[in-house]
């Protein structure tokens, strides 16, 4: 179970919403898809800098289909921090797409408008 933080307008004791304690943050957190491709050629140092600095188990990959791509989902506070974990030879070719959910409210308006 969440915890709950109640927001509300004091003066009048009128309740505005409710978030999650783990929403709320200085700096809004976003969830990015990182897409890092390289050539086969790359493909053994990109992988060597990803375990050098630790964070080859944040990536998933094509390269033994033929895809020589790195996939990664990761919280950061914009797309160029999100593309930090990318080696920096490869960043130029890399893209942090934002993430969101739909719930089925959502999609329902979105059939009206």
């Amino acid at each position: 179970m969440y915890k709950m933080i109640v927001l509300a307008v004091v003066a009048t004791g009128m309740t505005l919403g409710a978030v999650r304690a783990d929403e709320m943050s200085t700096s809004a957190r976003q969830t990015y898809l990182v897409i890092s491709p390289h050539t086969p050629e790359q493909c053994l140092a990109a992988l060597d800098h990803l375990v050098a600095e630790r964070q080859l188990s944040k990536f998933e990959f094509g390269c033994k289909h033929g895809d020589h791509t790195g996939y990664a989902r990761v919280e950061a506070a914009s797309p160029e921090e999100a593309l930090a974990i990318v080696p920096a030879s490869e960043r130029a070719n890399a893209r942090a797409i934002p993430l969101d959910r739909f719930t089925p409210e959502q999609i329902r308006a979105l059939h009206h408008k």
